[in-house]
């Protein structure tokens, strides 16, 4: 009887968790670099050696969660942990403490709605206009204008693919009153369209935040088998101190395979067409060897440049050659 409620009871729990996976990503890299910062006394240059994280992947552990509800739809979750793969011994490193994507989600015929903090779609665009991702290389966040990840407190909707490929999204991230009584943080909208058929990507998305930033992006890519050619051009207007700053930029990224060995490379300018006038220039040369379908080894070589910077200490030029492994399981 015992052994009969012991084996009921672990088919109880196997039920109940059969539909959650977990998975996630390990990413340490060791890197050199060189920074070259502006001072009183003309340039100075520091060159340091550690370990980094996140260079090719994010470092972290993640749930998802999906129940069918009957008649096409299904209800799911998605939790996304991120930690530091280079620390641990010395510092506090919770997973989870902070940036991962968090949403509940129902979906069926009429697409997916998510609550929480989702992806963007100016993240998939941005993303997608080059061969490094968000990661080392790719601009992101400097060249290739404000990064657009998640936000907290967004409702976002994906529709169903269209016309073999095409499918529009919506994030809608409230406002609120949370920095001090009586401030608002005026509410976000990030609209996307994206086509993606076969060896053809091509994708546009629109964000705004009034008083804040606008921003368009768009991106195309085309893998014509011995290689993978891409483009990204956006437009950004952020406002600063009541004072609209408009900046473009331009990439072009490529990624060759041979055999287990995959090739890639970026270069980006951003034109800052404010007084500052503070362009960016980058330029990233890497190499992945996949070890299996779970593990792969890196090398890559970063140099970015900043023009006209004239503030104390401000970074002029950084330069980074790192060699990392990335393990996901």
């Amino acid at each position: 009887m015992k052994k009969t409620l012991i084996a009921l009871a672990a088919l109880a729990a196997t039920s109940a968790f059969a539909q959650v996976t977990i998975t996630g990503t390990f990413d340490p890299s060791i890197a050199a670099s060189n920074t070259t910062y502006n001072t009183a006394a003309g340039d100075q240059s520091l060159s340091q050696n550690f370990v980094r994280n996140n260079s090719q992947g994010t470092s972290q552990i993640t749930f998802k969660g999906v129940e069918d509800l009957g008649g096409g739809m299904s209800a799911m979750f998605l939790y996304e942990g991120d930690f530091t793969s280079a620390a641990g011994a010395s510092a506090a490193n919770s997973i989870g403490g902070g940036g991962g994507e968090i949403y509940t989600a129902l979906s069926g015929g009429f697409g997916t709605v998510k609550l929480g903090a989702p992806n963007t779609p100016s993240l998939t665009v941005q993303a997608a206009r080059q061969p490094f991702g968000t990661k080392i290389g790719s601009g992101f966040g400097g060249v290739l204008g404000t990064s657009h990840v998640r936000e907290d407190n967004s409702l976002n909707y994906t529709s169903p693919v269209f016309a073999g490929g095409l499918t529009a999204a919506v994030n809608y991230t409230f406002g609120t009153n949370v920095a001090a009584p009586g401030t608002n943080v005026n509410a976000k909208t990030d609209i996307g369209l994206i086509y993606a058929a076969g060896p053809l990507f091509a994708g546009v998305s629109f964000y705004k935040q009034d008083g804040t930033n606008q921003q368009t992006n768009m991106a195309l890519s085309y893998d014509f088998g011995m290689a993978k050619v891409m483009f990204g051009v956006h437009n950004e207007t952020a406002t600063v101190a009541g004072v609209d700053n408009q900046s473009s930029g331009t990439n072009l990224g490529v990624a060759v395979p041979f055999g287990k060995i995959t090739l890639l490379a970026n270069v980006a300018q951003l034109d800052d067409k404010s007084a500052a006038n503070l362009d960016k220039t980058i330029s990233g040369i890497g190499a992945r060897y996949d070890l299996s379908k779970r593990t792969s080894v890196y090398g890559r070589y970063v140099a970015e440049k900043n023009d006209n910077v004239v503030a104390a200490n401000g970074i002029k030029a950084v330069n980074t050659t790192l060699v990392g492994v990335q393990h996901n399981f």
